[in-house]
């Protein structure tokens, strides 16, 4: 049930030369004490190569089928098995596996053998499909999905590139659910990617993990570098919503010859959008870049409750001191003009002290004739005189009105006697409208008096 698949071709990743004082770290940057770093060693042919790669039939499939639990995916066929860069891809493949479930690699390991399929369809419409080379379902682990892809350099970055244009292809395809049996969302189309990997998050789409090797520290974060431009639109969310990733796919790089070194929980991961390195489940969670995007956020906000604290201090009125947000209605004050409450007052104020000048006027001259009250009417009344009277005005504005209403004729006082007029030339009269008897004397000679 197994045949023979090809022989181990290519060379695998170069050793460099060991050194007791440094090493070279997963991002390329050169850890030891040394100023110069130490000679690469020529590649030599490795024990082993051309040994032959062996696989599993359609029959062996079936038998291991049968034998691993219910439900367990085993994937398929390799493909390109036995060409020039298939086995040496399919030994990435195996390697990768091996680095995050194997006690022999540092740190605690991630899933068991079970817990990973190899070479997993994602169908696309036109009898398409996008195979990943490596799906692991670790929840107990915290990695309730990770799908894998393993590059060794010999693909072009656009290459590389296009497939997550396929998976956001195949992320992008519904079903229709009308029951939503077992299904948090009420919309009438689901996601069909749930159907195959439904212990995702409710807000997440599978995480990508690309495992890079074939390459020195430098030339793979180059490619990490073009990868992240050339996919920006996949994973990068939009400017408006920075920490929204509903429908982006959150993509991880790594170093497998670091993964293999370092294990996976070491800081070997690059979450693109963010950084720095990460461990898994940093990278995974996007910590670094959603602690930056926070305190970036917080900072905005902070700069922009202060500038629009400094607007509203400058709006303070010279009359109430209050701020145009603790004014509930009316015109607020620019810091430099009343409010509309405190230019109401100062209007009311000016009247109020020109009201009262006219009041005193009229106190200083005679009661009302008809009346005896004031001469300018009742303070505070409606008819109260705002300008002072006239000088022949003998009665309040009340008792004008009520004669005119009437029909009475104009008020016009006694013309004064001769013998009142020979008294008033020795001494005052002490009649308070003495003067107005002569005014009217004067003024109306053939009229009938009062």
């Amino acid at each position: 049930m197994t045949e023979k698949r090809g022989t181990i071709s290519g060379l695998p990743a170069q050793p460099r030369a060991a050194d007791a004082d440094g090493d070279t770290a997963a991002d390329g940057t050169w850890t030891g004490t040394g100023a110069v770093r130490p000679p690469r060693r020529r590649p030599v042919r490795p024990v082993g190569a051309g040994a032959v790669i062996w696989g599993l039939t359609d029959l062996g499939l079936d038998a291991a089928a049968s034998t691993l639990p219910a439900g367990r995916k085993i994937g398929g066929r390799a493909r390109s098995v036995g060409r020039t860069t298939g086995a040496p891809h399919a030994m990435a493949v195996n390697d990768t596996i091996v680095a995050m479930t194997s006690p022999a690699t540092p740190g605690t390991p991630i899933g068991t053998i079970a817990d990973w399929a190899t070479e997993v369809a994602h169908s696309l419409p036109g009898d398409r499909a996008q195979f990943a080379d490596a799906v692991l379902t670790a929840p107990a682990d915290g990695v309730p999905v990770l799908l894998v892809e393993v590059d060794l350099h010999n693909e072009t970055p656009q290459f590389v590139a296009a497939k997550f244009d396929r998976y956001a292809e195949y992320f992008a395809l519904t079903y229709n659910d009308p029951t939503h049996d077992g299904h948090h969302s009420s919309a009438k189309k689901l996601p069909t990617w749930r159907r195959k990997y439904p212990q995702a998050g409710r807000r997440s789409l599978p995480p990508i993990a690309l495992v890079l090797g074939g390459a020195g520290p430098r030339g793979l974060n180059n490619l990490i570098n073009k990868l992240q431009d050339l996919t920006i639109g996949h994973w990068a969310p939009s400017d408006h919503a920075p920490l929204d990733f509903t429908d982006r796919i959150p993509i991880l790089a790594c170093h497998l010859e670091a993964l293999q070194r370092r294990g996976p929980h070491a800081a070997i991961w690059w979450r693109f959008g963010a950084r720095q390195w990460q461990s898994l489940t940093d990278a995974l969670a996007h910590t670094e870049y959603r602690a930056r995007v926070q305190a970036r956020l917080d900072a905005e906000e902070q700069a922009a409750h202060e500038a629009r604290e400094k607007r509203l201090e400058a709006t303070r009125c010279p009359g109430c001191n209050r701020r145009s947000d603790e004014i509930p209605r009316g015109r607020a004050s620019d810091g430099t003009e009343l409010c509309s409450d405190c230019q109401s007052k100062a209007w009311q104020a000016e009247r109020d002290k020109k009201q009262q000048a006219v009041r005193d006027a009229h106190a200083a001259r005679w009661p009302c004739y008809t009346c005896k009250g004031p001469l300018g009417g009742q303070p505070g009344s409606a008819m109260e005189r705002t300008t002072e009277a006239p000088a022949e005005a003998l009665e309040c504005p009340s008792c004008e009105a009520d004669r005119k209403n009437s029909g009475k004729l104009p008020l016009i006082l006694p013309m004064p006697t001769a013998r009142e007029i020979r008294r008033a030339r020795k001494e005052k009269p002490d009649d308070p409208w003495w003067a107005m008897r002569l005014i009217h004397a004067e003024r109306y000679p053939g009229r009938p008096r009062r």
